[in-house]
């Protein structure tokens, strides 16, 4: 270490024959070198001379470069500068050299700390200014006394205003807040200067194209050394997203309660760990129960359950439980009149973020009405299916009825044809009887003659042949009915002649077509044949053919009904029954097939001969039947069958 009061040359290097100065040796050198801080001090001829705190820190006057003792020897009084020196403990310092005078004296002053906290609160501050920019975080300082603010670029941004077009000042503050929010944002204010401590606050503001922006801020006091209050700070964040997501959350809440309410349902909700069951106005309701009078909890719940119910009620709440899934259950309560309510409710799960299970959530409804509804048509229902069981009895009652009703109409009309060949035929033999006993007593007398027993053989043979020929003609008649008869009531299936049935079939109505006074006609070829269900095609054309008869022609008409049966292609075959006749209402087309539909029910008709015409041609023989009116001209029926029936099942 130099010793005290030693000098530095020009350049700053000490010399190795230094003469001490004349201001070493007098009072005031003294009190330079007693300096309590680190000094420096000039000569006559310009050299720079430490002090004894400047060299026990800065270990000589070679610290010194020789800029800086070049600059420092040419600095007049009243003046400073920075510089860094090195420390005797070997490490750089940072110095701030204040000159002073005259005389001409500099103070070494470390700054080192202060500049080291500089440049860390010049860190933090680009640190927070970068985290402000990156959170869209703006911060604003409003100064007490001179009524400044100040506002950084995100505030700006949060604002919603440009830099250029808004200058910061608490009028233009207030100007550009909602109306609504003006005096909320005074108050807080007030707050933090009445009280000093930090507030938020959240408010509205347009941004310069006019529309609403959402702030939420933090204010708080800045207080001197001295404890007043010299300004209010404040951090603040566009929150638009935020309030207008929490808007829309908040309607559909409001919409989900209205729907609740609309549709009647309730909800409820139950805390896995708390226990605590919540309900809405709707399920007190639906449950029939008092929000002032009924305590929402499980075992009460649980005490106005079905008994019949509790269980799968449980066994719900387990499963949503075990398996974490939405599950549907139907329950009944008792209500406090004890009447049966009918509920329909839904269970889900709700989870934690971690997917743990805290609470269990329902939606249920009223279903009494559509359970009573439900058993009223259950009802209905079996009465419905009883009555159609009866009236299938009662339809196969009434078919067989009209079978049997055929048949006996057969039977009349055989009858009738037999009657007249039976007649003859015993006409016949009486005659011949008669005859034959004559010649018998003549014999017997021997008074037969030639002439006489040539008679009698001419007689005889004439009788024979009638009684062959009328014979022939019973046996005929006979074996139709038997054929006709068997077919009307059995379900056989033969190919058969189209035109010879038809005539058989017709000849067993023969009485009713005669004593009507119509006229039927029939074309068809002779060789046409079918491979169906005779007896179905003879009931259908005998319900054809009695339903014109009794509802085609008035009461004074003399009508005619044709049957044309012809090929229709290779595959079908068509039969065409018309009348003459009156006609049908075009109102009663559509319903013409239906059972039990008639025009002539004072007549007693029961209205099944079409529907069971439309039937058999349609199921049974595979076919279809139509129909089409000219009012006035009469009815068409158009029957067109398959060649060659479906089988039945």
């Amino acid at each position: 270490m130099a010793a005290t009061g030693e000098t530095v040359g020009a350049v700053g290097a000490p010399g190795s024959e230094i003469p001490t100065p004349p201001a070493a040796t007098d009072a005031a050198g003294a009190l330079f070198d007693a300096l309590p801080v680190p000094a420096l001090t000039r000569d006559a001829s310009g050299r720079l001379l430490g002090n004894r705190a400047f060299l026990d820190l800065y270990g000589g006057t070679d610290s010194l470069s020789a800029d800086l003792v070049r600059d420092l020897v040419q600095t007049p009084p009243g003046t400073a500068r920075e510089a860094r020196l090195a420390h005797g403990d070997g490490g750089p310092r940072d110095v701030m050299i204040r000159v002073g005078g005259p005389p001409w004296v500099a103070t070494v002053e470390d700054v080192t700390d202060q500049r080291q906290t500089a440049r860390g609160l010049e860190l933090a501050t680009e640190k927070l200014e970068e985290a402000y920019q990156t959170a869209k975080l703006g911060y604003w300082e409003y100064g007490i006394l001179s009524g400044a603010l100040v506002l950084n670029d995100a505030a700006f941004a949060v604002l919603g205003h440009g830099r250029d077009r808004f200058a910061p000042s608490f009028d233009t503050l207030l100007a550009i807040l909602h109306p609504d929010d003006r005096h909320g944002f005074g108050n807080m204010l007030e707050s933090v200067v009445d009280n000093p401590a930090r507030v938020y606050v959240e408010y509205r503001v347009h941004d310069e194209d006019g529309r609403v922006r959402y702030v939420s801020s933090s204010c708080a006091p800045r207080l001197d050394a001295d404890g007043r209050l010299t300004h209010v700070f404040g951090v603040m964040m566009d929150t638009t997203e935020r309030a207008e997501a929490a808007a829309q959350l908040e309607a559909a809440k409001q919409r989900l309660e209205e729907a609740y309410r609309t549709g009647h349902l309730g909800y409820w909700e139950y805390g896995i760990h708390s226990g605590a069951l919540v309900w809405n106005r709707e399920a007190f309701d639906i449950y029939g129960q008092d929000p002032d009078r009924f305590a929402p909890t499980f075992d009460n719940l649980l005490g106005i359950l079905h008994p019949d119910d509790r269980m799968s009620f449980g066994n719900m709440l387990e499963s949503v439980i075990g398996n974490s899934r939405r599950v549907y259950v139907e329950y009944r309560v008792i209500d406090p009149a004890g009447e049966v309510r009918y509920v329909s409710s839904s269970c889900a799960p709700r989870f934690d973020l971690d997917g743990r299970l805290t609470h269990l959530f329902g939606v249920m409804l009223d279903t009494s009405e559509r359970a009573r509804a439900a058993d009223a048509l259950r009802t209905a229902k079996e009465r419905v299916e009883s009555a159609y069981r009866e009236l299938q009895a009662a339809q196969d009652s009434l078919v067989q009825t009209e079978k049997m009703a055929s048949l006996g109409q057969l039977v009349a009309g055989v009858a009738h044809e037999v009657n007249g060949p039976v007649g003859v035929a015993l006409t016949t033999a009486s005659h011949l009887l008669s005859r034959a006993e004559d010649v018998k007593r003549q014999f017997s007398a021997n008074a037969l003659t030639r002439s006489a027993l040539a008679g009698f053989l001419e007689v005889a043979q004439e009788a024979g042949q009638l009684l062959v020929g009328n014979t022939e003609r019973i046996a005929a008649l006979v074996h139709m009915f038997k054929q006709v008869a068997a077919d009307q009531t059995g379900d056989e299936r033969r190919t058969f002649y189209l035109r010879e049935y038809t005539e058989d079939v017709l000849l067993s109505l023969h009485t009713q077509i005669g004593s009507s006074g119509h006229r039927v006609t029939l074309t068809c070829p002779e060789a046409l044949q079918l491979e169906s269900f005779p007896g179905a095609f003879a009931r259908v054309l005998t319900h054809l053919v009695r339903n014109a008869l009794m509802h085609a022609f008035r009461p004074e008409q003399s009508g005619e009904i044709t049957i044309d049966i012809h090929a229709d292609g290779d595959d079908w075959i068509e039969v065409v029954h018309a009348d003459d006749g009156q006609g049908m209402l075009e109102a009663d087309l559509p319903k013409i097939f239906d059972p039990f539909f008639t025009t002539a029910r004072h007549a007693g008709c029961v209205g099944l001969g079409l529907h069971i015409a439309y039937n058999l041609a349609t199921q049974t023989l595979g076919g279809h039947l139509s129909v089409r009116n000219t009012p006035g001209e009469g009815a068409v029926f158009t029957l067109r069958l398959p060649r060659q029936a479906p089988t039945l099942d």
